[in-house]
């Protein structure tokens, strides 16, 4: 089964996520933030991390980073509530530091499962 890691600060983001993501059959580990998410990879077993960009303790963006150090090759989706409409600035750095797929919040489950899917091939 593909195992999929969501980090996210916001409990109501993570729950909905999970569900929108179980329901179509995957199955789902949330934590609160990236060292919590890097803590999870190394078990070996993840297939796809969906990131928050701005979480308190070790953002998206440092997750990114030391994903890369530490040589994960796992791909990665990253989403943001685009910071008061500054989204392009952060979606271009994230994407820079390993992010497939960046997400604007709000966004549909369609999106988010075709963003999955995409980053699973």
């Amino acid at each position: 089964m593909t195992r999929i890691i969501v980090a996210d600060d916001e409990p109501l983001h993570l729950e909905l996520i999970a569900t929108i993501l179980e329901r179509a059959g995957y199955e789902v580990v949330t934590v609160e933030n990236g060292a919590a998410c890097l803590a999870q990879l190394g078990n070996g077993d993840i297939n796809l991390i969906i990131t928050d960009i701005f979480m308190p303790g070790m953002d998206g963006f440092q997750l990114a980073s030391e994903a890369n150090l530490w040589g994960y090759d796992i791909p990665m989706i990253a989403m943001t509530g685009g910071m008061r409409g500054h989204f392009e600035p952060f979606s271009g750095i994230i994407s820079r530091l390993g992010a497939r797929t960046v997400l604007k919040k709000p966004f549909t489950a369609e999106q988010l499962l075709d963003a999955v899917r995409q980053n699973l091939i």
